[in-house]
């Protein structure tokens, strides 16, 4: 389940929608990468999808996770989904109360 983030939103444009959404991704990218070995990582695909409701004031986040790992590593790819997107829903309000305030 995505997270629901209440904080009032600043004015985004479409390219900041895909500014966030990129630097979503890295963001998670990095979590997964500290999280688990890099060399037990074979492909690694995140995508971020961000979506404004029709009055503008609520932004949902879904984070696609793809994981395949050359060897087991021991950690659990569902647990490690559900935290990269609370970490991903953690990184888009730090960054959304950033932009509010400037």
């Amino acid at each position: 389940m995505s997270p629901v983030l209440t904080i009032g939103l600043p004015e985004l444009t479409e390219s900041d929608m895909e500014r966030l959404a990129e630097e979503c991704e890295e963001a998670v990218s990095r979590f997964v990468l500290k999280s688990v070995p890099k060399k037990s990582i074979s492909e690694l695909s995140v995508i971020c999808v961000l979506d404004v409701s029709n009055d503008r004031s609520q932004l949902d986040i879904d984070v696609q996770l793809n994981l395949v790992q050359e060897y087991e590593t021991g950690h659990s790819l569902e647990a490690l989904a559900e935290e990269a997107t609370r970490h991903a829903a953690s990184w888009l309000e730090k960054k959304l109360m950033e932009m509010k305030g400037s």
